[in-house]
């Protein structure tokens, strides 16, 4: 009887070291598995940065508006040292002033125009990166409301700007989906303009558009919003021209059906009310409303190179030729 139970226990003992065995043997071989992916993910993020500094990607790879933002936001903060800033002009608006061909201004103009954002945030940007530009171009289409965007605040914490100074694989312009759509889009560019302009030719869904955006320019904000906003507007603007910074207003051209509508007038009186003329400087209109528009608001491909063309002439008049090279 005791040699059974002696048995059945030596048994049972063997079969205790033998799970114990196996289990650390398991957990040892995920181990390794974990560090061959870590080492592996280490070596793929190394020869992508590597990748990335040796290539020249010219080409957009934002896949909408909002991530087109947050490409030209990073590439404000990361590429562009506080001496380069220094020298350039910094285009600051809507989706409206993003339409310009920037590159027909002058290698020393850089445009943070927002799709759906504002010159608020442009601002905004600007100030918190501690940046002094030698001149700032604000657009005077839309005010909007003031709430700043987390994408910019997000991109200047201290985790993230130094992380993205460091690596270039980390700016939402170099993730490779972005990259390989960016280059489809690149293969494309020619048909997607003609599609582009074979929509515009659409006289139906024009006149539609712009329908829908004279309702929406014919509600006026009330005055007491938008004293609030220009106050909060005037109080960066200054801030920058106490530093020696140029401040120059601008309208982009819109449909004449749109022109004087509600909002469109008041933003006009407003800015002549915190900003008059005889202290701050305003780029005058183009005499002639020749332009083709999208959709009331938006410059067509064709009339935003006439435009920018348009308004590089007004700013050789004024002076700042120093600033086109």
């Amino acid at each position: 009887g005791k040699t059974g139970i002696f048995d059945l226990w030596s048994n049972d003992f063997f079969n205790y070291h033998e799970q114990r065995h196996a289990r650390h043997f398991y957990l040892f071989s995920i181990l390794a598995m974990i560090r061959k992916s870590i080492i592996l993910c280490l070596i793929l993020f190394i020869v992508y940065e590597l990748f990335l500094r040796v290539s020249d990607i010219h080409w957009d790879t934002s896949q909408n508006d909002k991530a087109e933002n947050i490409i030209s936001a990073q590439d404000f903060i990361f590429n562009y040292s506080a001496k380069e800033i220094s020298e350039d002009t910094v285009i600051l608006g809507t989706s409206v002033s993003r339409k310009l061909i920037t590159d027909s201004l002058g290698k020393h103009f850089i445009n943070l125009g927002f799709n759906a954002w504002s010159s608020y945030d442009g601002l905004e940007l600007v100030k918190m990166s501690k940046k002094k530009p030698a001149c700032l171009m604000i657009e005077m289409n839309y005010v909007k409301s003031q709430i700043l965007q987390p994408e910019i605040v997000n991109n200047l914490k201290p985790v993230s700007y130094y992380s993205g100074k460091i690596f270039r694989s980390l700016h939402l312009s170099n993730q490779p989906v972005g990259l390989i759509v960016g280059w489809g889009k690149n293969l494309m560019k020619d048909r997607i303009v003609e599609l582009k302009e074979k929509k515009r030719e659409d006289v139906a869904l024009y006149e539609s558009n712009l329908k829908v955006n004279r309702q929406i320019m014919n509600e006026a904000v009330p005055d007491s919003v938008l004293d609030k906003r220009f106050v909060k507007l005037k109080s960066l603007i200054d801030g920058f021209k106490k530093e020696n910074v140029s401040i120059l207003f601008f309208e982009v051209p819109i449909s004449k059906e749109l022109e004087n509508t509600a909002s469109m007038l008041a933003v006009r009186r407003f800015f002549n009310k915190y900003f008059p003329g005889n202290e701050y400087q305003y780029i005058p209109q183009p005499v002639e409303n020749h332009y083709v528009y999208s959709d009331g608001v938006h410059l067509s491909l064709g009339s935003a190179l006439d435009y920018t063309l348009d308004l590089k002439k007004e700013l050789n008049k004024l002076g700042t030729a120093r600033k086109i090279y």
